[in-house]
């Protein structure tokens, strides 16, 4: 009976946790070190802000599977045309394109600090074996999946120990809560931070993953509420991170341009083993979201163009093969241009926010519509935090846009 109650929470919360996992990669884990290694405690109020909306337009997801039959670019297709399903699918597929960057980036630069083997070859590999359990062994990779979701909970138990060893400030901490304008390379941090964690098209996914497990408005409640629980799982693992590199790395001078660097702050607890596994459990996180990052972006492409039909369809698989190849070959050759480093990776992952916009104002769009939505309409607080979301990834994009001409 046990047994079987846990079974049932795991596949209530199966969505959030997915979704949760594919934003917890490499880019957020360099981002959130960057973070506190740079600024101390300055960003804490952008990682809460992109957690809170991380969480909101992922609910806004769970309602919108629960409102409609049909998945939400078929609705789009229906209501508004064929052209605007296909540029949201297109904008979905390029930002996971972006994300599948870093997730080379990350996984090359880790274990060629740790290995002689060159990172493109570490990027070529990881592409290989992702394309190889996408078409013919996925029941491999859900084994392999949870092996590197177990050295990234290695990984963030450290983080956890050497919390406890070095102790937090809370004054810090509080201080930081307050927004405040940026300094430095804060702003390309910022960017990246917010992109890596308030992922606007993984919550638009969302509603996929309902519609896949059958979700409807007898559900809604239970839906809406398990979707935060793996969410939340996002913002305290971020926190964590940025409070150690803040309370170890902060003031040191060192480079954080290099993964040696950022895992410095684990040598109190593992000492001489810090960069290992640090490298280890970042190459982990890289992988862990390898195909669930890439098939965000191959559904979306595919019922953008009308040949959804389902996640393990052909059509699908197909799309998804092509994030992960557009992926591979831009970390390749930035790779070979000799910029594979943790910058390179912060702005490829803040570059993803030009593109994702559109998932989020139609999701906002929708589930605020009380037409399609009826009683599962965005309540009022979801409503503002939506506006102020939408603010706040429209004026980043308009600093990043502007950064080009400067």
């Amino acid at each position: 009976m046990n047994e079987e109650r846990q079974e049932s929470l795991v596949r209530r919360i199966g969505p959030g946790l997915i979704t949760a996992a594919v934003v917890i990669g490499p880019g957020s884990i360099v981002a959130s070190s960057r973070a506190g290694a740079e600024g101390e405690y300055r960003l804490v109020w952008m990682m809460l802000a992109g957690f809170i909306l991380m969480a909101t337009f992922t609910a806004m997801g769970a309602r919108l599977a629960c409102a409609i039959p049909q998945t939400p670019l078929q609705y789009i297709t229906e209501r508004w045309g064929r052209a605007l399903a296909f540029i949201t699918g297109l904008s979905g597929f390029l930002v996971t394109a972006g994300f599948q960057f870093g997730n080379n980036i990350g996984a090359a630069a880790s274990l060629s600090t740790v290995t002689d083997v060159p990172d493109w070859f570490w990027a070529l590999l990881f592409t290989a074996l992702a394309l190889f359990f996408l078409i013919r062994a996925q029941h491999v990779y859900k084994l392999l999946e949870m092996a590197m979701i177990t050295l990234v909970f290695v990984m963030l138990g450290a983080f956890v120990l050497n919390l406890l060893w070095s102790g937090l400030s809370v004054t810090g901490v509080v201080s930081g809560v307050v927004p405040r304008a940026f300094e430095g390379n804060e702003p390309t941090i910022a960017r990246a931070m917010l992109a890596t964690t308030f992922s606007a098209v993984a919550a638009f996914y969302m509603a996929y993953l309902g519609h896949e497990k059958g979700w409807t408005r007898k559900n809604a409640e239970r839906a809406i509420g398990d979707s935060w629980i793996g969410i939340s799982f996002l913002g305290i693992i971020a926190l964590i991170i940025l409070i150690n590199a803040a309370e170890t790395l902060y003031g040191t001078g060192r480079d954080f341009g290099n993964i040696g660097e950022l895992a410095t702050q684990l040598q109190a607890v593992l000492g001489p083993w810090a960069t290992a596994i640090f490298a280890i459990g970042l190459a982990a996180a890289s992988f862990s979201s390898f195909i669930a990052n890439a098939v965000i972006g191959g559904a979306l492409m595919a019922d953008g163009v009308g040949h959804y039909g389902g996640i393990s369809s052909k059509p699908v698989k197909a799309w998804t093969a092509g994030v992960m190849l557009i992926g591979c070959g831009v970390a390749i050759t930035t790779m070979l241009m000799g910029r594979g480093d943790t910058t390179s990776l912060l702005i490829a992952q803040s570059a993803t926010l030009i593109a994702a916009p559109l998932c989020a104002v139609l999701l906002f769009g929708l589930t605020s519509s009380r037409r399609i939505m009826g009683d599962l309409r965005n309540p009022v607080i979801m409503i503002l935090i939506g506006v102020v979301g939408l603010a706040i990834v429209g004026w980043l994009n308009l600093e990043t846009l502007l950064g080009f001409f400067r």
